[in-house]
């Protein structure tokens, strides 16, 4: 399965774990029980052990440093606040800055293009927009501050 779709469901479980306050082993857990039986929620059959490991890290990543990705993601935005993002949207920024921030071997447009096609299928009509040129930022101040 490709990481695209490994992408897709951690994004998911992140989305729940931002609404419904359950841990990252919970929501990490609940996946891979379903995942096997042809759960529709899922956009993977199968998880590998390779997506697996990627799953995993993002999570309980994006989980311990939301505080983090916050305070990453609140300088990017202009005559907005993060409390007016949506949660959709709030997700796929933090999952996004996280591999931008904390996971080497993805390079930085490829977590860009897939967040944009993440908001593209589960947000608002103008958020792949938004996403986009907040992500562009992230990645900005993210070369930035590696060249200093």
């Amino acid at each position: 399965m490709s990481r695209s779709l490994a992408r897709e469901d951690a994004f998911k479980l992140i989305f729940e774990m931002e609404i419904t306050n359950v841990t990252a082993d919970e929501a990490i857990n609940y996946l891979f029980d379903t995942v096997n039986n042809s759960n529709e929620m899922w956009a993977q059959e199968f998880v590998s052990a390779s997506n697996k490991k990627y799953i995993e890290n993002v999570v309980h990543g994006v989980d311990e440093k939301a505080n983090e990705l916050s305070a990453i993601i609140e300088p990017t935005l202009k005559d907005w606040t993060i409390k007016r993002i949506s949660k959709v949207s709030l997700t796929i920024l933090k999952l996004a800055a996280y591999e931008i921030y904390f996971i080497d071997d993805i390079p930085a447009k490829v977590s860009a293009s897939e967040a944009v096609m993440l908001a593209k299928k589960y947000a608002g009509k103008e958020d792949s927009s938004f996403v986009n040129g907040v992500i562009g930022t992230i990645i900005e101040n993210f070369e930035s501050a590696k060249e200093n």
